[in-house]
């Protein structure tokens, strides 16, 4: 399993200038007030990389309420918590919720957090662009400028990570994170910031900067995976299009690549969407040779019966048993 406390580190240390940010854009771009103060909860827990927080909120929203930052939070949250492949469609979903394609033009807030994902992911030149954006619309920004600082170390560009150090600095907020980061870059980093530091390492792309331009979620999912096939994130993300979008077959195309990574059997929304697949070929399904647990079938059977016995006059209570029984599954979403 890839690391993940050393993240916690880097977003919990962004939140104090953060908060403001992110209270703007929750005033320009939700217009429900019941969802703006969860919102502002689950940002300020990303930035602390309090993962379990957020998925905790989740469950105590208004029925019927979320929305596509919201989601996106979830989606980060669980694939943090390890449940991404397990958990994923246990909360309202929109594909737009994965890397935030709800916008023509992305706002700032969608750029921050924009960052932080590509950042994680191995997109690290996309983050810098990002965040350089950002700030030039900015002029002066605490978070973005120690975001700019923790690419360059990244990169390896120390003198770079510097100059913006040295900026932050002068910032009354920011100034002993500065002072701690540069002492870092001259005697070396704590132990979780090296795993931070690493951890992107090992998933960046080494070819120069790949911008996003016109490419679609899949693509820009797939060439980070073809760059790093044990990139778990990239994966996992890509996974999560081909379920929200109902590429079922590309599923079970890339379950084979399970093997760079070191699940216990195939994940159940992986093992339903293959099930789905199948069954839409009309094939007849060797559990054994698929890896597929019983279990999994038995509920695809008892699914596909109760769907298909719904009627014009017992539509209603067909449907409130499917939602009560599989609401959470990917076989319920992919019908309905």
């Amino acid at each position: 399993a890839e690391p993940t406390k050393g993240f916690a580190f880097i977003l919990r240390k962004t939140v104090e200038i953060a908060i403001p940010i992110v209270l703007t854009g929750a005033g320009l771009y939700f217009s429900y007030s019941r969802m703006s103060k969860p919102l502002i909860q689950a940002h300020d827990y990303s930035l602390r990389g309090q993962w379990s927080k957020i998925l905790e909120l989740s469950r105590s929203l208004p029925k019927g309420e979320s929305n596509v930052y919201f989601n996106h939070c979830v989606n980060r949250a669980l694939y943090h918590a390890g449940r991404l492949p397990y958990d994923m469609f246990t909360f309202p979903q929109t594909p737009h919720g994965l890397l935030l394609t709800h916008e023509k033009k992305a706002s700032d807030l969608t750029q921050l957090k924009l960052c932080d994902i590509y950042m994680e992911l191995g997109r690290v030149n996309t983050a810098e662009r990002l965040a350089t954006e950002v700030l030039t619309a900015r002029n002066h920004s605490g978070i973005v400028i120690e975001k700019l600082a923790w690419i360059n170390i990244i990169k390896g560009q120390y003198e770079t990570a510097r100059i913006y150090l040295n900026v932050l600095k002068k910032d009354l907020v920011y100034r002993k994170k500065a002072q701690a980061l540069l002492r870092a870059i001259d005697d070396g980093f704590a132990p979780d910031q090296t795993i931070y530091i690493d951890t992107i390492r090992l998933r960046m792309h080494h070819e120069g900067y790949l911008g996003t331009g016109d490419k679609s979620v899949e693509q820009i999912l797939t060439e980070l995976l073809t760059c790093n096939p044990a990139n778990r994130m990239a994966f996992e993300y890509l996974m999560a299009c081909y379920l929200l979008t109902g590429q079922v077959d590309k599923i079970a195309a890339r379950v084979e690549q399970l093997k760079e990574f070191d699940y216990e059997g195939i994940p159940t929304l992986y093992e339903e969407a293959m099930l789905i697949y199948f069954g839409s070929q009309g094939r007849k399904i060797d559990l054994s040779k698929f890896n597929i647990r019983r279990e999994t079938f038995d509920r695809y059977v008892k699914f596909v019966q109760l769907r298909n016995s719904m009627q014009p006059d017992n539509r209603q209570i067909v449907l409130k048993r499917l939602i009560s029984e599989f609401g959470s599954s990917y076989f319920f979403y992919s019908s309905f």
